[in-house]
């Protein structure tokens, strides 16, 4: 199916010159992309709702996505490992969030972490997308930085357990994904934009 929607998809640009030769790897990327974001988050959304979810997912998908755009982070090696991460995340995380409390002091605890982490190590690149551009990676840190305290005043505001254990929930997912430790345990090199000369 992913194949074929990629292959069909290259065809029908390059037929409509809207793809030069040079550029098939970059638009076959972004179509693999493109077909692996559909049908993740269409499974994810539809075993949400028979799992009583809906809500607390499509909230923990839409805010870290967001975050996820500016802080970046490890990826998984391979699309079946991606599809193990994304269950256990998108489904098995909102459960956990539905049916237990977290006292606030551990969320606080975890909002502490997570913001000086983002401070530390945001924005983290992979070996496919380096960020070559100083100005960019403090612009994204900024913005991450500020979409973390966004987050955490409309959840003062809001002032719902859910919501704030959702909140915690994707700071410290992201906080995984940007930390050393984690592209060292998964053999992924780190701060990529090192190794292109200026």
């Amino acid at each position: 199916m992913k194949s074929a929607f990629v292959n069909n998809s290259l065809h029908y640009l390059i037929k409509n010159n809207a793809c030069e030769e040079k550029q098939i790897n970059i638009f076959r990327y972004t179509l693999e992309s493109l077909y692996s974001l559909i049908t993740k988050t269409s499974v994810v959304l539809l075993l949400s709702i028979f799992l009583k979810t809906f809500p607390i997912t499509l909230i923990t998908i839409l805010l870290y996505s967001i975050l996820r755009g500016f802080a970046f982070g490890v990826h998984a090696t391979k699309n079946i490992y991606c599809w193990f991460i994304t269950l256990i995340v998108y489904i098995v995380g909102p459960l956990f969030i539905k049916y237990f409390t977290i006292p606030m002091i551990y969320l606080y605890i975890g909002y502490g972490i997570s913001l000086f982490a983002f401070l530390l190590w945001a924005p983290s690149d992979t070996p496919s997308r380096p960020l070559l551009d100083k100005k960019k990676r403090k612009t994204n840190k900024i913005i991450t930085i500020s979409l973390s305290i966004l987050y955490i005043t409309i959840s003062l505001f809001i002032n719902n357990s859910n919501f704030y254990e959702i909140i915690c929930f994707l700071f410290l997912l992201e906080t995984i994904c940007i930390c050393p430790l984690t592209y060292k345990l998964f053999h992924i090199p780190y701060r990529n934009y090192r190794n292109y000369k200026k």
